[in-house]
């Protein structure tokens, strides 16, 4: 969700100002971090900002401190306690994705505003912000959704690499961990979950494509 958040108004004002500075400069960016693997980025992170050496500003490990965390605490106190251990991960889990979902976004843009009823809106006296979010955005957003559709399974199943340069105790870690000790129930319920998320996913990528494009809906 941070990825999609981030992205698609990179995205969209890409595509709006195609070929012009800030197109060329995101693009080269975001190609410049997609090409990093996510354990030198997590191993970076680590070194810059969890080192007394450097910036000893985020914890090194873990997703909570057992001498300090207390179970009796409410919702917002534990989120506040377990936000600086995810600083770090999330940003390497979602880095990556930038480029991707942030191109996308940026050649739905590019091919919309070649369409005849974007000129049409701009003859009827809308103003450029309503022309680019409210025509332009929506019919860009199908192949956006393909791959918002997919985000159920991947969140539930986490990253080996990332959890293990962390020390996070997640489903990636517990899935690598089932199938080297042969616990064939336990892979069976994950991956049974797995299929259960793509199903779901898929579901609801089914319904925003509807809510997107009314030419998708039933009986249209």
């Amino acid at each position: 969700i941070l990825a999609y958040l981030i992205s698609l108004p990179v995205g969209i004002y890409a595509g709006y100002r195609a070929g012009g500075l800030f197109d060329k400069i995101s693009g080269l960016i975001l190609f410049a971090l997609y090409s990093l693997p996510g354990f030198f980025v997590g191993t970076l992170l680590l070194v810059l900002f969890a080192n007394p050496d450097m910036l000893d500003w985020f914890p090194e490990s873990g997703v909570k401190d057992p001498a300090e965390f207390n179970p009796q605490w409410g919702f917002l106190k534990r989120i506040a306690h377990y936000t600086p251990y995810l600083v770090l991960p999330i940003i390497t889990y979602t880095y990556g994705s930038f480029a991707f979902i942030s191109r996308q976004m940026r050649g739905g843009i590019v091919d919309v505003m070649k369409q005849d009823f974007i000129q049409t809106a701009r003859a009827k006296g809308l103003k450029e912000r309503a022309v680019v979010m409210s025509h332009a955005f929506r019919n860009a957003l199908l192949p956006i959704i393909t791959i918002f559709a997919s985000i159920f399974p991947v969140a539930f199943g986490g990253s080996v690499i990332i959890e293990t340069i962390f020390s996070i105790p997640g489903m990636g870690l517990e899935i690598f961990e089932s199938i080297q000790n042969y616990d064939y129930p336990m892979i069976v319920a994950i991956f049974t979950i797995y299929g259960f998320l793509t199903v779901f996913g898929y579901f609801i990528g089914d319904l925003m494509y509807a809510a997107a494009d009314p030419r998708i809906r039933p009986g249209k």
